[in-house]
């Protein structure tokens, strides 16, 4: 396994931190048996694994970027997954799938790609009636953005907060200590170093306020 693939792998750990609010709104939904979940913008595929894993349903993870969907190919045949996840090259810009797919769409972090009001728009013809959208997004014009939920054509389930502090503690600091730990390791390997590089730069402007950490989950049924 190269250096990047060892990084990635133990990014992906630090990420797993998080998995405790991806359950924590996947029980805010009622109970669907065998559910066809489509994940938006699934990147390596923590959040899909789980999603499959509690749902016992089909999901369906879509990411633009092939490393990462490699990533989640070897975890789907790691836990013996290949039977209910899917993952597929495809941009949440142009993907179509037919009216009524599925029963629950679900995208964190991939929603600023067209914004709040385009997404839940847009994504409102591929729910089968009645079923749900789970979306995970930054706090900025939070209330804006809880506003639009009944004017697009659904009723608000649930939503609650992840704080700054909380991504500090849970996914930041752990994983800068990370990125210090491989420069360490492996001072020369300059495809790995570049992979650092980008991730302490995210991490650089957290510290400088320059983007929002904060964020929150909304759990909404189509209506």
């Amino acid at each position: 396994m190269s250096n990047l693939n060892l990084y990635g792998g133990e990014k992906d750990h630090i990420r797993e931190n998080l998995n405790k609010y991806t359950r924590k709104a996947f029980k805010s939904l009622p109970k669907c048996k065998n559910p066809h979940i489509l994940d938006i913008g699934c990147g390596t595929g923590v959040p899909t694994i789980e999603l499959a894993t509690m749902s016992d349903g089909h999901v369906i993870g879509i990411d633009i970027d092939v490393t990462s969907l490699n990533s989640l190919q070897r975890k789907i045949k790691e836990t013996e997954l290949n039977n209910r996840v899917s993952a597929i090259k495809n941009s949440i810009l142009t993907m179509d799938f037919p009216e009524e797919s599925f029963d629950i769409i679900w995208a964190e972090g991939s929603i600023f790609v067209i914004g709040f009001e385009n997404s839940i728009k847009k994504w409102h013809q591929f729910l089968k009636p009645n079923r749900f959208l789970v979306i995970h997004d930054e706090n900025k014009d939070k209330t804006k953005k809880l506003g639009l939920i009944t004017k697009c054509g659904y009723t608000l389930i649930a939503q609650f907060e992840l704080s700054d502090n909380l991504w500090w503690l849970e996914y930041y600091t752990p994983l800068e200590q990370l990125i210090q730990e491989f420069r360490h390791k492996y001072p020369k390997d300059s495809e790995l170093i570049n992979e650092l590089n980008k991730d302490q730069i995210e991490i650089d402007k957290c510290k400088s306020n320059s983007v929002v950490i904060s964020s929150f989950f909304v759990i909404m049924q189509k209506v």
